[in-house]
């Protein structure tokens, strides 16, 4: 027994040993800058500076080794750097030569006052870098001019924003053997001569900052709050700047900050915030804490596992200094997946969709009936061609090897400068070996000429989804696969002039593939082929957490196998790349007990080309069953004929079915449902008589709330369009048009509609809601013909003009200005003049109050008559409905 006890006395002290040991080599020198960051801070922190942020990149990539594993950054075959608009800082330090991981250990951040519509901000890199390979790229790559001045050679490097094509900021960077600084050209100079005669520190904005900043990972700090604003000319951000500071006026100081607990492993996110006023700070935080505890009260009824993640947050208040923690760790990741499950389950409950949470064991085995095709051999010439006649499969205008081409849509340019969007669509069953990953089969497209010669296609050397830029082939029911590239033509550019567009797939076909089998997977198993390593970290239930590094796109497939050698299906998975690239950390879930996994790697592969030129823009598609609409024709309609042809709906004879309801001649309306969902979704029903032309007129009216009542005798009220946040989660509605779409039932039309009101309000604490319905009926009617459904084309009856937004093979889209509420019908018709049936069609509005109808026709379309209502005759009903 004392021999034991010795043993374990022993141990500890090794423990204890090894503990200091690295908390003393490994944990305090990532925690402690170096020289040269503390005299880079000091440069940064001019009286005038608004935010100072940091990340030490030393301790990041430390922990990012410490909960992911060490990268496999030996690869094969280097990836291509992506083009340079698009570069990252991190892909640029890397194209120069700088492994951000190995090289660079601390990077600092600061804003200045603006200097007119220029932002005046800087970057400092601390770390080892290369000089003259740095300036050789920034002369070769990006363009750099040097610039005047003496100490370190400097370069000038003007960028264009690669989303927008807007000139970008300009920045002067300078690179010595131990720093980098990025800076605007008006505070190079400046912020130079600070780094090399560094001044007497502002210990009172410094000490708050590396008080707080030396033990986080990310920290971001504000001095001024009230000062913020000036550090923008942009008036979005100047606004925000400003609401925010309204918001915390009692507060002086702000810290954000991202720390890391290694053991047990979890993160903390942290609001700190000094006061100018001890007293209205600590009334706001407690204001706060009592929203918060309010809205977890809400979420509890609502989504449980929503109000579970205020468990996160907390809150102290240590004089004149607040501090707000919110605990990220593996118990608040289980919970957000649990908030994401019920979303879903919220969303798709009404379709029928049943989403369910993880859970610690594995789910109920359920096996992969339609596994993904691997074969260990495969020649490209053994590749079927595409079959437009199997089933599933879609009509296209060229096959090309195992792909079909195809125009698919035409519509005017969404965009100033653009004249037509062309779509063009690819198709393929699926193709073995290829799996589902995105980069090895792409549709790029070359040119687009008209019938004069001319390119249509709009040169674009940067943009989201440029036109140069390949669109990837998804995968999409029964593995098989699809691509849509978008293109915008030149201003001008006439959709009958269009002669051909040509373009080429590009498929990189594993022709060899080898499979590695892991018995009984735990963590720390290795499947290593062909320069790329797949790695288990965990295998937990159902559940497979991995990493990839080296030659990662030699991976083609995961797939777990039970003790029948079955495939498990796999419900759900995610990866992220690491933070500084080289590699792959994952998670794929599966239905059942894992026996083996198999790791697909592709051993040789080939690269083909798919040239196509396609010229058929009619957009008609081949023919076939025509389907008939039998709208029968619209006559004119007024309200004394409605009042004398309806009959009085009847309160339901099961009230309680709904929480109010309302007798509008002839017209019923009833309060369905009210739930918390962001904001307060109340749920209406709208019922009416089938009366002539309801069933199918476009728009019959408008339900509107004009006002809420709630019963501690607070009123609620539409917001102002300047007060609605575009950015909100869901944007509060109080109106929305009233149309009937499904067939009358006994004699009754019904249709449910949802408006979405901004309030704090609970559903039981509503005692009135008070509103308008209106319908308008057409005493007159009028028709207007488009003998040409080419984009662009238009037709005018006074001051409405209808235009032809966009055509597709199975799909029209019209447009209509400020007077669109007069449209009551579109009747297509067929090449034999017969009226061709579509589904109910998408109506919406723009702010601006322009009319968009969308149209998916059963059969090929070439003419349209638009019904319109001449003079109108409006009723209006106004309503209060009191919840029970």
């Amino acid at each position: 027994m004392i021999g034991m006890k010795r043993v374990v006395a022993a141990v500890l002290s090794a423990l204890v040993a090894l503990t200091i040991a690295l908390y003393l080599f490994v944990v305090r020198p990532l925690l402690r800058p170096s020289d040269v960051t503390v005299v880079a801070e000091s440069a940064l922190a001019t009286e005038d500076l608004l935010l100072l942020g940091g990340i030490n990149v030393k301790q990041a990539a430390f922990l990012e080794k410490w909960f992911l594993g060490a990268p496999q950054v030996a690869a094969v075959r280097g990836e291509p750097a992506p083009p340079a608009a698009d570069r990252t800082l991190f892909d640029h330090l890397r194209a120069a030569g700088v492994d951000a991981r190995r090289d660079v250990d601390h990077a600092l951040y600061a804003l200045y006052p603006a200097s007119g519509e220029a932002a005046r901000h800087a970057v400092i890199l601390v770390g080892r870098f290369n000089p003259a390979a740095i300036n050789a790229y920034l002369t070769r790559e990006l363009k750099a001019t040097p610039r005047a001045g003496s100490g370190p050679a400097s370069f000038e490097v003007a960028r264009t924003d690669p989303a927008t094509c807007q000139p970008g900021a300009t920045w002067v960077v300078t690179v010595a053997a131990e720093w980098i600084v990025l800076t605007d050209p008006a505070s190079h100079p400046v912020l130079l001569a600070r780094f090399a005669s560094p001044p007497v520190e502002n210990r009172e904005k410094l000490g708050w900052w590396r008080g707080l900043a030396r033990s986080d990972v990310a920290s971001v700090g504000i001095p001024g709050l009230d000062r913020l604003e000036t550090g923008t000319a942009q008036p979005f951000m100047k606004s925000s700047a400003k609401a925010l500071a309204a918001q915390t006026d009692s507060f002086g100081r702000v810290y954000l900050g991202l720390g890391v607990k290694k053991v047990p492993p979890q993160g903390v996110l942290r609001i700190v915030v000094d006061a100018k006023d001890a007293g209205r700070a600590t009334r706001q935080i407690k204001a706060w804490e009592q929203a918060a505890s309010e809205s977890r009260a809400r979420w509890q009824e609502a989504t449980p596992s929503v109000a579970t993640l205020y468990d996160s947050l907390k809150v102290h208040i240590d004089g004149a200094r607040s501090t707000i923690e919110f605990k990220v760790d593996r118990t608040l990741a289980a919970n957000s997946q649990r908030v994401i499950n019920e979303l879903l389950a919220a969303a798709l409950g009404g379709l029928g969709v049943r989403v369910s949470g993880p859970a610690a064991a594995p789910a109920a085995e359920r096996i992969d009936t339609e596994p993904v095709v691997f074969v260990p051999t495969v020649a490209p010439a053994s590749l079927p061609s595409y079959d437009p006649r199997a089933q599933f499969a879609e009509e296209v205008d060229q096959i090309q090897g195992p792909f079909g081409l195809r125009p698919s849509e035409i519509r005017l340019g969404a965009e100033p400068g653009v004249g037509l969007e062309l779509v063009v669509e690819g198709f393929a069953a699926e193709i073995p070996n290829v799996g589902a990953s995105d980069d090895r089969v792409r549709l790029s497209i070359d040119s687009v000429k008209s019938t004069g010669g001319q390119e249509l296609l709009r040169p674009e050397a940067c943009g989201r989804e440029r036109n140069p830029q390949p669109a990837a082939f998804k995968t999409w029911g029964s593995h098989r696969l699809k691509a849509s590239k978008t293109l915008r033509l030149i201003e001008g550019a006439d959709p009958h002039a269009m002669q051909s567009v040509s373009g080429q797939v590009q498929l990189r076909l594993p022709t060899r593939t080898e499979v590695v089998s892991l018995s009984d997977p735990a963590a720390g198993a290795v499947a290593e082929k062909h320069g790329a390593v797949f790695t288990v970290t965990k295998v937990a239930g159902g559940s497979v957490s991995y990493q990839i590094g080296g030659a990662r796109d030699r991976v083609l497939f995961l797939r777990a196998l039970n003790a029948k050698g079955q495939p498990l299906a796999s419900p759900s998975s995610f990866s992220t790349s690491f933070m500084f690239g080289e590699g792959v950390s994952g998670q794929k879930n599966y239905a059942g007990t894992i026996d083996r996994l198999e790791v697909v790697f592709a051993a040789e592969e080939q690269t083909l080309q798919f040239p196509f030129t396609l010229t058929d823009f009619s957009l008609a598609g081949k023919p076939g069953t025509v389907a008939l609409d039998r709208t029968p024709p619209f006559r004119p309609y007024g309200v004394r004929a409605m009042l004398a042809e309806g009959k009085r709906l009847a309160i339901p004879a099961k009230p309680e079915a709904a929480l109010a309801a309302a007798a509008l001649e002839p017209f019923e309306l009833s309060l369905d449902r009210a739930q918390p969902f962001y904001v307060l979704k109340l749920d209406f029903t709208v019922r009416s008589p089938d009366l002539p032309d309801f069933q199918k007129m476009f728009s019959l009216g408008q339900l509107r709330l004009t006002r809420i009542q709630l019963k501690d005798g607070t009123v609620v009220e539409p917001p102002s369009a300047a007060a609605t946040a575009p950015s909100a989660a869901v944007r509060p509605v109080w109106d929305t048009a009233v149309r009937f779409a499904s067939s009358p039932k006994d004699g009754v039309l019904s249709t449910s509609v949802s408006l979405y009101v901004d309030t704090k309000a609970k559903p039981e604490e509503l005692k009135a809601l008070q509103g308008v319905l209106t319908v308008q009926l057409p005493k007159t009617i009028e028709t207007l013909r488009l003998d040409d459904l080419t984009p662009g084309s238009k037709a005018s009856s006074g001051a409405l003009t209808v235009t032809v937004a966009g055509r597709g093979r199975k799909s029209l889209t019209l447009e209509a200005g400020k007077d669109g509420a007069r449209v009551l019908y579109v009747r297509l018709l067929g090449a034999d003049g017969q009226a061709v049936a579509f589904f109910s069609p998408h109506i919406t509005t723009s702010p601006d109050g322009v009319w968009r109808f969308e149209l998916s026709p059963l059969s090929p379309a070439v003419r349209a008559e638009v019904i319109l209502a001449g003079e109108l005759d409006r009723k209006t009903y106004p309503f209060t409905l009191a919840p029970r």
